[in-house]
């Protein structure tokens, strides 16, 4: 080994660099790395462990860091962090090559205001990983996709070519942090990922709105506080996300906590004047549960917008219901009831400018037979005590209050089997997404018509790995669908043509085969959101609902997938 290059530069504007003392950044890797290394990559993560830390940097400095430098080997004068506060911080660092490989990587944890210098020690890199893709270059350390549309790396033939990826923002708790599933839309200036977290041990909550560019990279979350949660709220549920132009609404249930359970609303912008990229938070309302059970929201799609405004589903009391979001009051009644009279887990909602779909999850219901609704299955199974899924669809204008489980009104739902789901809309085009059934299928999708109580068109297809996939979600955007599946150590994208006919295979990516996404091998029973643009398809996942010491708290990764 021997010092490639000592850096002494300030880490710490202000009073933490005790006045005119430099703080000194030492980087030390292999001497046989030395001539083929390009670049410096160092992130600074607060109050982060290098245990946490140090296994995701396989592709490079992952994203969330407080302060973040990139710099040449030969650089005479190493560049300086931003201002970043006084506090513990695991330092990070990776040495990379012409075309961002990563060579090296190495961690050290240090408190910048008890140390006059940071010494990383860095080790050979055992695999190849974080080289740029054909087409994309290595800048400031960052592979840069190229900006040729017809250029695969940018999405031609929707190439899914991995544009950025990370990790979700460091959790503040520690051991058994409680997180929700998370949910992505399309931005006007990218994408946008809202999550919550909860620690039980110190009872504090706060929702993740953490923003993306469209090439995948993080820019500044925002993490307000959410009040009145205890230790034993179990809140691993999800969150309504809508957006329409810059303005936005996310839904929360609030589970019972000294006091009665409550429905929750933050209104924001996607944008904001004095720091772009970053969300403008806006006002909070509570709004009590309608009868005072608790409730609690599905994965992924929980809200929806229509002509008429945003909309909410949730359950309570083991029934489904749906209520409407107002921006200047919060969740509001009157509310409608669908899925079922009894024994209801999830709800899902989506809707387009001709059809309102509500998708509920339970326990029976199923006619004589199975009523797959088409699907091969292996085993009818029993149709008293089998999961199974109840599908309403409506004409989109269809008034919330006149919906009613008790009396199948307007008309009683499609039911089919099923342990969860997610649902997306085109036109009068309904798809949900399930788990498999049949032969070879990981996942299966059914595609109805509006007005029609058999599926158009019903298949699946596999994800990589053992075992079942536990959660998936589906979007809909010109005539293809994306369909994002989960399932213990593995996630895939599957991409299909003609959505609004017959579902053709274009193209698909298993991420654990993309070095450049880390952690997925932590991924247990996590959750997952999927979202797409014109160019652009980005899915964001958690890695469990109650994570580990060392556990990050989920990822994203944007790829190109031009229409």
């Amino acid at each position: 080994m021997r010092t490639a290059r000592a850096f002494a530069l300030c880490l710490v504007l202000g009073a933490a660099c005790k006045g005119n003392r430099q703080i000194g950044l030492e980087i030390t890797l292999p001497s046989d790395l030395v001539s083929t290394t390009a670049w410096f990559e160092v992130g600074a993560y607060k109050d982060a462990t290098c245990a946490a830390v140090a296994p995701m940097l396989g592709n490079g400095v992952p994203e969330g860091a407080t302060a973040r430098v990139a710099f040449r080997r030969e650089d005479a004068v190493g560049p300086k962090f931003g201002d970043i506060p006084n506090g513990k911080y695991a330092f990070a660092a990776v040495a990379r090559d012409e075309d961002c490989a990563v060579l090296a990587r190495g961690c050290r944890e240090a408190d910048v205001g008890d140390v006059d210098k940071v010494a990383i020690r860095m080790d050979a890199a055992e695999d190849d990983t974080g080289r740029c893709a054909v087409g994309a270059s290595c800048q400031a350390a960052k592979c840069v996709p190229a900006n040729d549309n017809t250029d695969p790396s940018v999405g031609a033939g929707c190439s899914l070519e991995l544009l950025g990826a990370g990790p979700l923002v460091n959790s503040a708790g520690g051991q058994g942090t409680l997180v929700s599933s998370p949910a992505i839309v399309a931005t006007t200036t990218g994408f946008m990922i809202v999550y919550r977290e909860l620690d039980p041990n110190s009872n504090l909550a706060r929702l993740i709105l953490l923003p993306l560019d469209p090439s995948g990279g993080a820019l500044g979350p925002e993490k307000p506080g959410l009040p009145e949660r205890c230790g034993s709220s179990d809140e691993t549920d999800g969150v309504g996300l809508v957006v329409k132009g810059e303005d936005a609404m996310v839904a929360l249930a609030r589970a019972p906590c000294d006091g009665k359970p409550a429905l929750e609303l933050l209104n924001f912008k996607t944008t904001n004047d004095d720091l772009p990229g970053a969300p403008t938070i806006g006002k909070f309302f509570v709004s009590s549960s309608p009868t005072g059970v608790r409730v609690s929201l599905g994965p992924a799609r929980a809200s929806a917008l229509r002509p008429q405004g945003g909309l909410v589903v949730f359950t309570e009391g083991g029934v489904g219901r749906i209520a409407s979001m107002d921006p200047a009051k919060g969740i509001v009644g009157p509310n409608g009831t669908f899925g079922g009279t009894s024994g209801v887990t999830d709800a899902w909602v989506s809707a387009s400018d001709r059809v309102l779909a509500l998708l509920a999850a339970g326990v029976g219901g199923l006619p004589a037979g199975g009523g797959d609704a088409g699907a091969d299955e292996e085993d009818p199974g029993d149709p008293s005590t089998d999961p199974t899924l109840r599908l309403l669809m409506l004409p989109v204008n269809t008034a919330v209050e006149s919906i009613n489980a008790t009396t199948n009104a307007p008309r009683a739902p499609i039911t089919f089997p099923g342990e969860w789901g997610s649902l997306a809309t085109l036109a009068g085009r309904v798809i949900v997404l399930s788990d498999g059934s049949g032969p070879g299928r990981s996942v299966t999708y059914r595609a109805f018509d509006l007005g029609r109580d058999t599926p158009a068109d019903t298949s699946g297809f596999s994800v990589e790995g053992a075992g079942k996939v536990t959660a998936g979600d589906v979007t809909i955007l010109g005539n293809r669908a994306y369909f994002a599946a989960l399932k213990q150590g593995s996630i895939g994208l599957h991409v299909y043509d003609n959505a609004s006919t017959t579902l053709t295979p274009l193209s698909q990516v298993s991420f654990g085969r993309e070095p450049r996404i880390s952690a997925i091998g932590n991924v247990r029973d996590g959750r997952i959101s999927v979202a797409a643009t014109a160019s652009r398809v980005a899915v964001a996942w958690t890695t469990a609902k109650v994570l580990g010491g060392n556990d990050p708290a989920g990822g994203y990764a944007v790829f190109a997938c031009t229409n």
